[in-house]
Order: C-alpha cells, then structure tokens, then sequence
C-alpha cells in the first residue's frame, strides 16, 4: 500500500474511533449504562455551584439570591419539558424513516419556534439577573473563568 495524505488521515480516524469508543459507552448526562438515573449529574452542579461560590467569594446574600435565581429558572424551563420531549420524539419519529423528508422537518422546526424562543428567553434573563447579583470585580473573574472552561 502506498503510503499518501489521504490514508494517513483515514488511519488516524479509525485508531481516534476505536480509542474514543469506550468512552461512548460510559454513562453519559445522568443515566448510566443500564439506563438508570445517576444522580451524580446533579451533585455536580451542586459542586459546580460551591466551586464557583468559592473561587468568586460569594457572600451569603448572593448565595442565596443565585439559588433562588437558579431555581425559578429550572421552574420556568420545567414547564417547556413536555414540549421539548414531544419535539424530540416527533424528530426520532422523522430520523427512523427510511427516507428523509425535509419539508416534515422543515416544518416540525417552525412549529417549535416558539418553544425554543421561550426557552431563549428564560436563559438570557437568568444570565441577565446572574449579573446584576455579582459585582464588577466579581462579574470580570466569573468572565474570565467562563474564558478560560471555553478554551478547553
């Protein structure tokens, strides 16, 4: 076999596949392999929110005002869950066809807009409200932070 660009780039890929698969396998956004809910993905924002607490130096107030903030903002998106979960079954429903019907997604996308722009907005006022709970100096390290998880 000659050796050129184009099978050192398909080697590549096929060694990153099979290194990568395992990890695929693992539990992944709370549920584990068999299916059951870990509750592990929830701990971690808790520690998420500990660490953050930390690093910018909370005081109690902003603390609290952050959770409440947090909380009214799962609320909110609590009550678009069931349409988000019928969304993506009608999106499964599309997939698992033999051919793909582009129109039928075309026009499942535009019937959730509203959906997804409730959804838009209840995250901008929570990032919105999350800044005007922090200081300056606070606000600039959280935005540097942010800067920094971004790079990885």
């Amino acid at each position: 076999m000659k050796i050129t660009f184009k099978n050192i780039a398909v080697v590549t890929s096929l060694c990153s596949a099979l290194v990568l698969a395992p990890a695929s396998f693992a539990g992944h956004n709370g549920v584990n392999y068999q299916g059951e809910r870990d509750n592990s993905y929830h701990q971690m924002s808790e520690k998420k929110f500990a660490k953050l607490s930390r690093k910018l130096d909370l005081s109690e107030s902003q603390q609290a005002d952050i959770k409440a903030l947090r909380s009214e903002e799962k609320a909110q998106m609590e009550v678009l869950k069931p349409a988000m979960k019928a969304f993506r079954e009608q999106v499964k429903t599309l997939m698992s066809a033999d051919n793909f019907d582009e129109e039928a997604f075309v026009q499942l996308q535009a019937g959730n807009q509203d959906v997804f722009a409730a959804m838009a907005l209840t995250k901008a006022k929570s990032k919105f409200a999350m800044k005007s709970v922090l200081t300056e100096e606070q606000l600039a390290k959280f935005r540097s932070m942010k800067h920094k998880r971004s790079r990885r």
